[in-house]
Parts: C-alpha cells; structure tokens; sequence
C-alpha cells in the first residue's frame, strides 16, 4: 500500500456492538529515494534492498529503542513497554527490528473515536496511544492490544511487501458485516493486517474484548498465520 506524505492509522475504541466513531543535497543528478517499493519502506537483507530499489533498514534503527516524548510520564512508559514485553518472542523481535523508527506519544490522538494513531514521518512513525482512556475502559488486555495493533502498522509499513500482506488477509475471512462503512466487512485491509498481528502476538482473538474493527479471527491458528512474520526474524 502506498502511503501518502502523512498518513492516520487509528484504532478505534468500541463500546459494546456500538463503534464509537465521533472516536537531501545538491548535484546535477540528484538521487530521490521512493517512499516504498512493493508496498514496503525497507529490506533487511542488503542484497534485496538493491535488488528492489528499496532502501536497508539501517543499523540506527535496528540498534535503536522507543522514543518517548518527554511529557510521558514513567508510568505511562512503563505501561508501553510491558505491552510489548507481553507479546510472543517472535512478535518482540520483529518490533525489536523497528522500534528504532518509532516516536511515541501518550494522550487523546485527536482524531473522533481513536484511542491508538500511527502517523507516518519519513523516516520513521509517531505513535500516540490514549492510554488513560483504554486503561479505564478496556484494562491491560486492551493497553496491550492497543499498542500491538499500533505497531502492527509500523510493521506493516516498514517491512511487508504488498504480497506478503496479500496472503495473509488472504487467510482472514471478509463479508461479516459492514457498519459504519469501516468496520467488520468494510475494513481496510491494513487494519485487518493490524488488528490480526496483535492477536498473533499476543494469542489473543479478543473474545470478550470489544476493541479494534470487528475483523474476525483468521480462518488458520494464529501460529499458522504468523509463518510469515516469524520467518523473517528467526530465533537464534
């Protein structure tokens, strides 16, 4: 998927079956680099990268960690980070490859109804999180899911190509409804990447959690969906 110069990713908060939806340098030849190729920022492999024309995920971000904005505060940090420390070890991983792209912000995301965003800024991803509000509503089943569906996104668009993405949605069932015309059948595919990647990682369908789009669990284990992912991090 191609992304536009500033692009919104929200999760959006549910209550109940009700969708809460009011929720560079100089020279005579100058070298621009695309913003993605084949739906994905960057290759981790070298050789693909010049291969495709994308560029390598850099040392920076592969060694680098969150950064937080400096009003957040430790506790909210804290929250954040055991989100991710409670997902699989494979899950961990691939956001240990681009967690170094990611600044993060605690607070309401500004956008009706959304209490996750992710905002694409080349190079890398703001993510906010309205942490309050998903802990007073949803408990930590819903921090964690909120800040994996987040960075499901990163994932997303950082490192998979469009047919990588293809396959996978390709494995979860559409048609179930369509409300609001952006939940259940009407989702867009990248939510339904990002609602079903913190699933994976947390093995958690959400049942009883009335979170996120509405998109039904894959029609595979959740194992068995994740290959993919889990491939491109393999454990050592």
């Amino acid at each position: 998927m191609q992304l536009s110069p500033r692009i919104y990713l929200p999760l959006l908060a549910l209550v109940g079956l009700v969708a809460l939806l009011n929720v560079v340098g100089s020279g005579a030849k100058p070298t621009v680099v695309p913003a993605e190729v084949a739906g994905a920022r960057y290759r981790l492999d070298a050789a693909d990268a010049h291969r495709s024309g994308a560029r390598l995920l850099p040392e920076s971000a592969r060694r680098g960690t969150f950064r937080f904005d400096p009003d957040v505060a430790p506790a909210d940090r804290q929250a954040f980070l055991d989100a991710v420390a409670a997902a699989r070890p494979d899950a961990r991983r691939l956001i240990g490859l681009v967690d170094g792209l990611v600044d993060v912000r605690v607070g309401p995301t500004g956008v009706p109804g959304a209490i996750g965003l992710t905002e694409d800024e080349e190079p890398g991803y703001r993510v906010t999180v309205d942490l309050g509000l998903v802990a007073s509503r949803y408990g930590q089943r819903g921090i964690e899911r909120t800040v994996l569906h987040e960075l499901g996104h990163v994932v997303d668009h950082a490192l998979l190509t469009d047919d990588v993405v293809a396959a996978m949605d390709a494995e979860i069932p559409a048609g179930y409804g369509c409300e609001d015309g952006r939940l259940g059948g009407c989702a867009k595919p990248e939510e339904r990447f990002a609602e079903t990647f913190a699933k994976w990682a947390l093995g958690d369908i959400g049942v009883n959690l009335d979170i996120g789009y509405k998109v039904p669990p894959p029609a595979v284990a959740l194992d068995v969906w994740g290959r993919p992912l889990a491939r491109l991090t393999p454990a050592t």
